[in-house]
């Protein structure tokens, strides 16, 4: 995700400095009009195997109620038998305004039309084993009932499988959030159950914070079908299979594969513009009226995955979407991301759409196939997209731009210290930042900083080339700053112990 902006004379700010940008052109269009792959190429020969999810759900966009049936194919992928597996229902913490989480520290914003609860309720969970099913034991557990823990009739040894089946029902809160509601939007992140990661530690059973983005998960396969009106546009994470009109309805069939989550957003106001790269359809879902932002958008979405896949590594997935909706900056999900509707607004700098959309870009690659403890080491996504927004600006615009860039940088973690807004420490777990106000300096400010202190250390060559290899090597897993730390020793031949120590000072 990337934070507020602010303006300070022509230069805006988002963590970072804003280079003056001029827009290209696209094709406007309301159908997709590309034609894509019809088999789904599998991301990578290298993966285990993993979960799958089937969900089919309809949407009551009038009531703002999503009714669905789930089915969980989880494998344990662990050394240790598992006798019980947990669940987050982050649609929980929005049940009551005093767990209901909201960005940036402004709870008006969020719920500008009041608040109204959101949550899921479980009519009922199964589990099938072979030809044997049963009712589990469940409750829910954790700050604001976020966290479902089923109980296994026996335990689930390593390699093994188990088949879960949900139904349940989700109620839509009227939020400018992650999840919620707005005019012409439904936001749907976040919004089903999916299984916690179990690593090192154990089963990680961490809150909804309402700082940075709390979330932590492996990757999964998709099969998400989505009942809408007929005058909805449906956006979602995976490539859209099917299109089907039915009585005054439209079913919406999409498949995701290797995704670490699945996100959608239901607009009755949308236009799409579309173009490729390579064997990726790049779309913009925007609404009417806002058709010149809308193709501004594409075309930034479309270069910025140029320019990624040639420096870290070739974009996995089929489709990916920029949607316009709702929301106070942009937020980050595999194969899509929010992009604020203030942002393309003409009367608003273009500097903002433009930025955000490329760091939220840059999050596939950091976040989305790379992935992350996001409430423990949260600068390993959010640090590598803010330094992602430089590199744009040097391939772009030149190296004298880019240089310009990590210069304000630079000055602004100076800043930030001296000011007390952090300690110059980025490596902590969300329960120490006390808001946004510490935590935004710190991991996106912070990480990226520390990125280009080990750029100047190793030289461009060697630089690139660590990037490259951990983008390689941890594709589909998920990395720690520790195996980040193995890869710039390994590639470059030199040791980053005292680097590392000082902005990390938890790090060997």
């Amino acid at each position: 995700m990337i934070r507020r902006v602010k303006q300070t004379g022509a230069v805006i700010m988002v963590i970072s400095v804003f280079i003056l940008i001029i827009g290209g052109c696209s094709i406007e269009q309301n159908n997709p009009g590309i034609p894509v792959p019809a088999v789904i190429p599998s991301p990578t020969d290298k993966e285990a195997a993993i979960n799958r999810y089937t969900i089919d759900a309809v949407l009551d966009a009038e009531n703002k109620v999503l009714t669905a049936e789930q089915q969980v194919m989880y494998m344990n992928n662990e050394d240790v038998e598992l006798s019980e597996l947990y669940f987050h229902i982050y649609t929980n913490a929005f049940r009551k305004q005093e767990t209901a989480p909201f960005l940036f520290d402004d709870f008006s914003r969020a719920y500008s039309r009041g608040f109204k609860p959101g949550y899921t309720e479980i009519a009922s969970i199964e589990l099938s084993k072979g030809r044997s099913r049963s009712t589990p034991e469940y409750s829910l557990q954790g700050v604001g009932d976020t966290i479902l823990r089923i109980k296994l009739p026996e335990p689930l040894v390593p390699g093994d499988s188990i088949s879960i089946q949900f139904k349940y029902k989700v109620i839509i809160p009227p939020a400018g959030d992650r999840f919620g509601y707005g005019d012409v939007n439904i936001n749907m992140g976040n919004w089903y159950p999916i299984a916690a990661v179990y690593d090192d530690e154990g089963w990680n059973l961490d809150k909804y914070y309402s700082v940075g983005d709390p979330f932590y998960s492996d990757v999964s396969d998709y099969i998400v079908n989505i009942k809408a009106p007929e005058e909805y546009i449906i956006a979602a994470s995976g490539y859209l299979l099917e299109e089907r009109a039915e009585g005054g309805y439209k079913n919406w069939k999409f498949h995701g594969s290797n995704m670490r989550d699945f996100a959608f957003v239901a607009g009755n106001n949308f236009l799409i513009a579309e173009d490729k790269v390579g064997d990726t359809v790049i779309k913009s879902y925007y609404y009417k009226g806002h058709e010149k932002r809308g193709k501004e958008a594409l075309d930034f979405g479309k270069r910025a995955i140029e320019i990624f896949n040639s420096t870290y590594g070739k974009y996995p997935y089929p489709t990916y979407s920029v949607v316009e909706t709702e929301f106070p900056s942009g937020m980050e999900y595999p194969g899509l991301v929010y992009i604020s509707t203030m942002y393309y607004d003409n009367a608003y700098s273009a500097d903002h759409l433009i930025y955000t959309t490329i760091h939220e870009t840059a999050h596939q690659w950091w976040y989305g196939v790379v992935g992350n403890d996001q409430i423990d080491e949260a600068w390993l996504d959010e640090g590598f997209a803010t330094y992602s927004e430089g590199i744009f600006t040097e391939k772009e615009y030149g190296r004298g731009n880019g240089e310009f860039y990590y210069e304000i940088l630079e000055e602004n973690a100076k800043k930030d210290i001296e000011a007390g807004a952090y300690d110059g420490v980025i490596l902590k777990p969300l329960s120490r930042y006390e808001n946004w106000n510490d935590y935004g300096p710190a991991v996106y400010t912070g990480g990226a900083v520390l990125l280009n202190e080990i750029r100047k250390q190793v030289g461009d060559k060697a630089f690139f080339e660590i990037l490259q290899t951990y983008y390689d090597e941890y594709s589909f897993k998920i990395a720690t700053t520790e195996d980040f730390l193995t890869v710039c020793e390994k590639v470059s031949g030199k040791e980053f112990d005292d680097l590392f120590h000082k902005h990390l000072s938890s790090v060997k």
